[in-house]
């Protein structure tokens, strides 16, 4: 990847407006129930209904988030002053999620749904506009695969700092006279502090480059919601990425479900290690796939770097199912595969969501990169939410319990069939589906050129290069 000074600080910085995802939403997802039941001091059952809860803020919000935004009118443009409010508004509902209360089983049940539900509509509105911001950011179709490569790796640090430090540090603050709940306080001001500190970075070095030429989706009322709704979906490309999308986070969530259980029962030896080496080598590699990755959809384009990851992850699925996933190598092995496969799709992902917004400002008129990006996300996360019904009902058809610590034949055959073949089978169809995904690195130039043409009262591209940008449509 080759870029100038000033392309480097500008990666690196949009990328910095990433840690609120890769720091919150991992805290969340991985501590919140830890802290619930333990410095707060909740009951189980309590605990695990106010993260259920709550988590379904995210796919509420996802819908009406995007709207919002796009319908913004402001010499600041859309994105941006979202972005600055949340930077300050996300990260305090976050501390607040963290704040051992007194009371009892009702009080603490309704404070903290209450503040994980407005964090999570926080972290979503958020979330939208940091990635829609990508779309005016990038300068063509080479530029964003660049700019999301730094996102990856801004991500994946932070993630690995997130998953390793939490527990060591908050120890170490309690070695300091500091009582448990308190030190978990600290340690989320110090996140949501260093959260802030990096969105207000990707907000203050995207000054003048948000695109305010006046093609915003204008009325944004809810009785035309489902009518652009349906005008976006009639999209062939977008409804492509989002059918790649759902089978893909039933691919990878499914194998992040499994994997423990997997592991305790399948593999030999102490189940915890060898999870911890699972996440290690999958963290580690996916650090390393980033750049070639990017150099390969550089050279090859996006759709096909896309395929090949699906599709190598598919065919070690395939293989090792046959085979069997019994010992530590070909485990590692596995995880490889899951590996490249995740990191082909999410690190190019967006980017196309970003092509898809200039396909629909060329044949609608408008840019509207937030409903692009919340209808997505909304469709997608009751997806997830789908896949962990459907891996919950087949465990509990064949048998498997956790409680106990010798499983019987069918509940192990059933552990191979969610954590190998299934993920091995939907990566595949993922791959097909993006193989049919018709937006190219020339059609998208051709649409930006258009564009520009269009917005200076230029002349029009000729037939055969209309004719290029209309065959991406089907």
């Amino acid at each position: 990847m080759s870029h100038n000074k000033n392309g480097l600080f500008k990666y690196l910085t949009y990328g910095t407006g990433f840690l609120g995802d890769a720091f919150f939403y991992q805290f969340m997802t991985n501590f919140l129930l830890v802290f619930l039941v333990g410095p707060a001091a909740m009951n189980s059952k309590d605990a695990g209904t106010v993260a259920s809860t709550i988590v379904l803020a995210d796919a509420f919000f996802s819908i009406f988030a995007g709207r919002i935004i796009d319908g913004l009118k402001s010499k600041y443009g859309r994105k941006r002053p979202v972005l600055l409010f949340t930077a300050f508004a996300m990260p305090l509902m976050f501390w607040l999620s963290f704040f051992a209360i007194r009371g009892g089983d009702t009080v603490k049940i309704i404070y903290y749904t209450c503040t994980g539900f407005a964090f999570y509509a926080l972290f979503v509105t958020y979330y939208i506009a940091v990635t829609a911001l990508g779309a005016d950011i990038s300068e063509g179709y080479d530029d964003s695969i660049k700019l999301n490569a730094y996102v990856s790796f801004v991500t994946n640090a932070a993630s690995l700092c997130c998953l390793a430090m939490p527990l060591p540090v908050i120890r170490f603050i309690q070695k300091m006279g500091v009582s448990e709940p308190h030190a978990w306080f600290i340690f989320a001001g110090i996140m949501s502090f260093l959260t802030m500190s990096g969105i207000l970075a990707c907000w203050n070095n995207s000054r003048g480059k948000e695109i305010l030429d006046g093609t915003s989706s204008g009325s944004q009322s809810f009785k035309e919601m489902f009518s652009d709704y349906r005008q976006l979906l009639k999209l062939k490309p977008y409804r492509r990425l989002i059918e790649a999308k759902s089978v893909l986070n039933f691919c990878f969530s499914i194998y992040s479900s499994c994997l423990v259980f997997y592991i305790t029962f399948r593999i030999p030896g102490d189940s915890a290690a060898i999870a911890s080496l699972a996440y290690t080598f999958n963290t580690i590699l996916s650090f390393a796939v980033i750049p070639v990755l990017s150099a390969f959809a550089l050279k090859f384009g996006k759709r096909y770097t896309t395929v090949v990851g699906c599709s190598i992850y598919a065919a070690i699925g395939f293989m090792l199912y046959f085979i069997g996933v019994t010992t530590i190598p070909t485990l590692l092995i596995y995880v490889a595969g899951h590996a490249i496969g995740v990191a082909g799709f999410w690190q190019l992902y967006t980017t196309n969501l970003y092509d898809v917004a200039d396909l629909d400002e060329y044949r609608n008129g408008v840019r509207r990169e937030g409903n692009i990006v919340g209808l997505q996300s909304f469709i997608c996360t009751l997806f997830i939410s789908v896949t962990l019904r459907v891996f919950t009902i087949l465990l509990d058809s064949s048998g498997f319990n956790v409680n106990n610590p010798v499983q019987s034949e069918s509940a192990l055959a059933m552990l191979n069939i969610t954590f190998i073949l299934l993920p091995a089978i939907t990566s595949l169809m993922g791959a097909l589906i993006m193989y049919a995904y018709k937006i190219t690195k020339d059609g998208n130039r051709l649409v930006r050129e258009a564009l520009e043409r269009r917005k200076n009262g230029s002349e029009e591209l000729s037939s055969e290069e209309i004719a290029k940008i209309e065959a991406m449509y089907k």
